[in-house]
């Protein structure tokens, strides 16, 4: 059995009308002209909702075509504002390892950091995340535990915040 999509779903939904709305037209049609009232009334009926199902059919599919593509948009965008903040706090990480000073060495460092900005400079970044997350950097090349802490808990939140759910 194929899976039931919104289009599969529709498409069903109209061959349903269209089934009914001759129907409908044939019970008419034989109430108050007898069989040959019946078969015009049908075949008109049928054709009527034929008709405007396609093209209710149309705009729906197209409907869901650009609820799509918002969708896809807005997961990209999130998934990139979370890459952000996953590549901060691996920074944050290397500033400040949990195994003491020697924990990390310089080069780790670097690469983290430079990995850290050049996802916060991603233009697909939204602007709030890029502000947090320039914030954040900037503190924690200060290496200040305290302040850094502070700032990306706000990073974490300006993404939690950018993309909940209603």
């Amino acid at each position: 059995m194929a899976p039931i999509t919104p289009a599969r779903a529709l498409l069903l939904l109209v061959c349903g009308l269209v089934c009914l709305l001759t129907a409908s037209g044939a019970l008419i049609g034989a109430l108050f002209g007898g069989a040959t009232a019946a078969l015009v009334a049908a075949a008109c009926a049928g054709a009527v909702g034929l008709l405007a199902t396609l093209l209710v059919r149309r705009r729906a599919l197209a409907h869901f075509a650009a609820a799509q593509r918002e969708a896809g948009v807005r997961g990209y965008a999130e998934g990139i504002a979370h890459g952000v903040l996953l590549h901060v706090a691996a920074y944050e990480a290397a500033v400040f390892p949990q195994t003491g000073p020697t924990g990390v060495t310089p080069e780790e460092r670097a690469a983290r950091r430079t990995v850290a900005y050049r996802m916060a400079a991603l233009e697909e970044v939204p602007r709030l995340v890029r502000e947090a997350a320039a914030d954040a950097l900037a503190v924690l090349d200060e290496a200040d535990r305290t302040r850094a802490e502070e700032a990306l808990a706000q990073l974490a939140s300006v993404v939690r915040q950018q993309y909940a759910r209603p």
